[in-house]
Order: structure tokens, then sequence, then C-alpha cells
């Protein structure tokens, strides 16, 4: 196994396998759907290619080209409307024309995404995850790809609704690569992954605030020079604020990436845990972008 967090599945086979009735509706998605959903590597697999396919719709030359063609047609209307051109028809019907084409390739890109999402192996892998959750079995994550997770959290194809069956039977005992009968032990999370859990939504809006407060306290220092007024000499504290902020931010960020790379290095380790048949559970919102960041 690559050492990559990609490979952390949602969710193990031997998870899969700990509850006899999860076993029986696992089986039944895959005899719906035509996939083993048992095979950890096949399932690996499939995922890492439609994840790949979905990426090369979304940043496709259809996607480039109907980003470009709005852009030029927004452009083009706000000129035609700021300089009230004398050919109204040249002015308006050719941004007109292009920003329909470049919604019909939105269109048509929001289709190609959603029929890729519809492919029977993903509908039937999201009725496994919805059952597992709904048997109590730890799901990891979701991919944001997935479920079409786009904006404000809306999703194209979420989860299905899954109610487990009503009775209780014993999990069977979880498998171990030892054939020892007992799970692997969770590796324990390093102090560095929970200061980066603590710390990784932080900041993002330090560069933009240090900028706007050096230039407002350089147009004051210009303004006190110009008018001849000493106390807008003053505003050179907003330049000192304004550098102190940047210099915070730039810290900050360094620490970040720095404790992102102990994140990963723990993500691969959970995936190496998860090999050998150890119950991974939920990770946390930080942990999960992390993964998502690769779409």
């Amino acid at each position: 196994m690559d050492n990559n967090p990609s490979d952390l599945l949602p969710v193990g086979a031997h998870a899969l396998s700990a509850d006899p009735r999860l076993v029986g509706a696992v089986r039944e998605f895959g005899r719906t759907y035509g996939y083993d959903y048992f095979d950890d590597e096949a399932v690996r697999r499939t995922l890492a290619e439609h994840e790949a396919s979905l990426r090369r719709t979304s940043r496709g030359e259809l996607a480039w080209a109907a980003s470009l063609t709005s852009a030029v047609g927004l452009s083009w209307l706000v000129w035609a409307a700021s300089s009230r051109p004398e050919n109204i028809a040249l002015g308006f019907v050719p941004p007109a024309v292009l920003l329909v084409l470049a919604v019909a390739a939105f269109v048509r890109l929001h289709r190609k995404g959603k029929q890729k999402l519809n492919h029977p192996f993903l509908k039937g892998y999201r009725h496994v995850l919805a059952a597992a959750l709904a048997h109590g079995v730890p799901v990891t994550f979701v991919p944001g790809w997935l479920t079409g997770r786009g904006g404000g959290g809306v999703e194209a194809a979420p989860l299905p609704t899954y109610t487990a069956p009503p009775g209780r039977t014993a999990p069977r005992q979880p498998w171990s690569a030892d054939g020892a009968g007992t799970a692997p032990p969770l590796p324990a999370k390093p102090a560095a992954v929970a200061e980066y859990e603590r710390i990784a939504d932080r900041g993002g809006w330090h560069d933009e605030a240090g900028g706007a407060l050096i230039l407002a306290g350089a147009i004051g220092v210009f303004y006190a020079v110009v008018k001849d007024m000493p106390v807008a000499y003053a505003a050179a504290l907003l330049v000192v604020l304004g550098i102190w902020t940047w210099v915070a931010g730039h810290r900050l960020g360094k620490r970040q990436m720095a404790l992102s790379a102990e994140a990963r290095r723990y993500v691969d380790q959970l995936t190496e845990a998860q090999a050998a048949g150890a119950a991974v559970p939920e990770l946390s919102p930080q942990l999960r972008k992390l993964l998502d960041l690769r779409l």
C-alpha cells in the first residue's frame, strides 16, 4: 500500500463484517449493483478511478471554456452598460450570446457530473456507507466528491436514507492480520495533530487585513505630509499594526503547514491500522478537509 492519505477508506471490510445484519445488507447491495464491497483493494482502486474521472470533468476543457466565456461575456456587458455604445445591438447582443453559451456549458458540466455520480458502483457504495452508519459502524469520512458536495454544503448525491432492521445481534469477533482474533490498536494521536486540529481553521484574513491597515496608514501619513497636519502622523500606527498582523499570519501559516505534514502522517498510520483490521473512527473536520483538498 502506498503511503498516501487517499488510501484511507471511509470504512474497511473488517468493520463492515462486525455485524451480521450489516454483512447481509452489504452483500445485497453487492448483488444489486454488481460489485464486491468487501474487497478493499478493488473498492479503493475503483473509488480512485471515479474520483479522477470527476476531477477531469470539473477541471477539463469544457469547464475552462465555460469560465472564460462567462468572464468575457460579463466584461463585455459591463463595458457596454458603462460606455453606452451607439450600436446597441453590437454592444449587448454578443455578450448576451456568450453568457447563454456559458450557462449552457455549465449546465452540461452539471449533468455530466451528475451522471458520473450516478454510476452503479458509486450508488451502491453510498448505500453501503448509509447502512454502516445506521448499524453504528464508524465511518471514518464521507468524501465530498462522492456526494457531490458543493458550496454551502449542498450535496448533489447525498447518502440515501437507511434504517437498520430491528433487533440486536452479537457482533462478530474483529479480524486481525495475526489471526489472534483481536483488532489491532489504533495509533495514538500525536500532540502535533491535536494542535493542527485546533489551529487549522484559524487565519486566512491576515494578509488582507494587514495590507488594508498598511495602505490606510500610508494614506494617513501622506495626508499628514501634504496637508501639514501633525496629528495625522498617528496613522503610522496603522502601518505598524498592519505589519504585525501580516507577520502573525505568516507565522501561523508556516506552523499550520508544518503541522499538516504531521497530520498527513497520522492519517497514513490510520490507513495502515485500517488495513490490519482496525475500525477507524470518524475523522475530525480538519483532517477530513485534508482529504477533500485533493479534489
